[in-house]
């Protein structure tokens, strides 16, 4: 027999009783349907753990701190001091695409700029790190340069929206920024709608343009906006230091680079240092670092790198272990909702199962005679598999069709207090905004391949049945 004569065979056969293999592939389509939605829900968790991994910043770097006193800890008690020799160990390590140490301003520091000291900063994060490994580093210049002389500082991509005019009150004295919306649409408590974080205000000032003066001392209170800058000579006891500098670069937030990259001042190390001694004359001059940041080349050798480190002697972190128990996590949840979507298939799969030994019984004189014309075994058994293969094929492509609208509208449901733009953004994954429900182009696939192969299986016990049938007592015994 032909295998297009098989196939028509197979549709004939299908449609003779068609309540009977509509309710069949009903039940694929519910199978099919529940394990595709549950793996999309497990996706979409773990789109979610990604964008929240990657709104902290830059995943391949490491940060180091001393005498294992980081999230890593130490190996065998060892202290080691983390200076330039240690930082030299880490640049020679093979996957190390950079390092930079890392200190902060060990003493309170604000901001002022405009006439009249009218714009300040009560409080403002000083870091210093090594600016000539800015792009080895991965920083990036959302505006302006590296810096090349002494005074010369980056700013934060937020710092200068963190300024207050003392000539003004209320609302009016501060310029808000919708941090991190990526575009999306803000709700402004202040005037009760929604806006885009385009429509933002500019700062007070330019801050590439204007000057700013940095005051920091030991027994200085960071209090600019109410009480003014404290009078006396600088670098007198109880009086703070002030040092002018000039912004250069506004780097892009990064909080794995240093909290300084969203709201703060980033110096070159030797400025900050000679900013301390300045402030405080009877300082001691440490040569250690607060801690240093290291950038490794593949994200998939943070791991190996750690544990390089760590085997100097110092303690790491990174978001390797946040990583590693949220994709597990992931995992887990994925197979727990896949398994329960392969129950629904699996009752599926008996639904073919009695569909087919129903068919077998029905047509038994059908074989029989089938059987006497010449049709061979392998002939016979095709058919029938056929047909329940046919069965899963059809419940399978249906049901990843409405698994895929049903996918829309959960992302649509999830996202209804959102704009038009979010909730577009949302459902077809191009934008910042998260979805609920993830489906990859594989798993239509697999869908539509395990529905067949479950179909195909339910269907060998009926088809051997079939072969099994003698021609001559199947014509004699059929009613």
């Amino acid at each position: 027999m032909r295998f297009a004569d098989i196939l028509r065979l197979c549709r004939q056969n299908l449609l003779r009783r068609k309540s009977r293999t509509v309710l069949t592939v009903l039940g694929v389509v519910v199978g099919c349907c529940s394990i595709v939605l549950m793996v999309s829900l497990g996706a979409g968790i773990n789109e979610q753990n990604e964008r929240m991994l990657e709104s902290m910043g830059d995943l391949s770097i490491i940060t180091v701190y001393a005498g294992g006193s980081g999230a890593g800890g130490g190996i065998d008690g060892k202290q080691t001091a983390l200076d330039d020799k240690a930082v030299e160990e880490f640049r020679s390590i093979p996957q190390v695409a950079g390092v930079t140490p890392m200190a902060s301003m060990p003493y309170t520091a604000s901001l002022k700029t405009g006439g009249g000291d009218r714009y300040v900063v009560d409080y403002v994060q000083v870091m210093g790190i090594d600016t000539t490994q800015l792009d080895a580093m991965g920083y990036v210049l959302l505006e302006g340069r590296a810096p090349l002389r002494s005074g010369e500082v980056l700013l934060g991509e937020y710092t200068a929206y963190d300024f207050m005019d003392r000539f003004r009150a209320g609302e009016d004295s501060m310029r808000h920024h919708s941090r991190g919306s990526g575009g999306m649409c803000v709700f402004d408590e202040s005037t009760g709608t929604c806006r885009e974080a385009a429509d933002d205000p500019d700062p007070f000032f330019d801050p590439l343009t204007t000057p700013l003066t940095l005051v920091a001392g030991p027994s200085f209170n960071g209090l600019l906006s109410s009480e003014g800058v404290m009078a006396g000579d600088a670098g007198a006891a109880g009086t703070p230091l002030e040092t002018a500098l000039t912004p250069v670069g506004i780097l892009k937030e990064d909080y794995n680079k240093g909290g300084a990259t969203s709201s703060g001042l980033i110096l070159p190390l030797d400025d900050l240092k000679q900013l301390v001694r300045d402030a405080d004359p009877s300082s001691a001059r440490a040569s250690a670092y607060d801690q240093a940041l290291v950038k490794v080349t593949d994200m998939a050798q943070v791991g190996e790198v750690e544990d390089q480190i760590r085997a100097l002697g110092f303690g790491t972190s990174s978001v390797r272990q946040m990583r590693e128990s949220l994709e597990e996590q992931s995992r887990s949840i994925q197979l727990i909702f896949g398994g329960i979507g392969a129950v629904s298939l699996l009752v599926a799969a008996i639904g073919i199962a009695n569909t087919m030994i129903m068919s077998v019984t029905e047509r038994t004189r059908e074989i029989g005679i089938m059987k006497s014309l010449g049709c061979t075994v392998r002939d016979i058994r095709i058919m029938f598999l056929g047909e329940a293969g046919a069965i899963g094929f059809l419940g399978g492509v249906i049901g990843c069709a409405i698994s895929a609208i049903a996918s829309v509208a959960i992302n649509l449901v999830s996202f209804a207090s959102a704009d038009v733009r979010g909730v577009v953004t949302a459902v077809i994954g191009g934008g910042e905004a998260t979805r609920v429900s993830v489906i990859p182009w594989w798993l239509y696939l697999f869908a539509i391949a395990f529905s067949t192969a479950i179909g195909l299986l339910s269907g060998f016990q009926p088809a051997n049945r079939a072969v099994r049938i003698p021609a001559l007592d199947a014509i004699r015994n059929a009613t």
